[in-house]
C-alpha cells in the first residue's frame, strides 16, 4: 500500500484517507531498514465518517504498531476490531529517545478487513 517510505527521526506523517473494507482492520508494518538502536517507528490508525470534517479520531488510542532499531527489520501487525468508520488513515511517527539522528525505511502492506461477529 505504501512502498519504500523513508522517514527521519522527528517526522510525523499522515497517509491519505482510504475507504474501509469492513468494520475491523488488521494492519502490517514492514520495516526494511532502521538506523539506530533507539530509533522507533509508531503507526496509529485514525478514522472518521465520510461526511465529517477534520483530522478524525484514533480508532483506538491504546492500540498501535511499533518497531525499534533493537527489533531490526521485519514485520509487525496489529488489529483494531470493530473500531473503524467509513474512512481510515495511518499516522507514522519516528522518534529516538536519545534525540540522535536516525531514520526508518518501511512500507505498509495492504490491510486485511473483516467484520466482527457478535454472539
Amino acid at each position: 500500500m505504501f512502498e519504500a517510505q523513508l522517514l527521519k527521526v522527528g517526522s510525523t506523517v499522515y497517509s491519505p484517507w482510504f475507504p474501509r473494507g469492513g468494520c475491523s482492520i488488521a494492519a502490517t508494518l514492514d520495516v526494511i531498514e532502521i538506523a539506530g538502536d533507539d530509533t522507533e517507528i509508531r503507526v496509529d490508525v485514525y478514522t472518521k465518517a465520510s461526511l465529517d470534517a477534520g483530522a478524525g479520531t484514533y480508532a483506538d488510542a491504546g492500540t498501535y504498531i511499533t518497531r525499534s532499531g533493537i527489533d531490526g527489520p521485519g514485520r509487525t501487525s496489529e488489529t483494531w476490531p470493530g473500531k473503524t468508520f467509513n474512512l481510515v488513515r495511518y499516522k507514522f511517527s519516528v522518534s529516538n529517545s536519545q534525540e540522535e539522528s536516525g531514520w526508518v525505511l518501511f512500507r505498509m502492506l495492504l490491510p486485511q478487513w473483516f467484520d466482527s461477529v457478535k454472539a
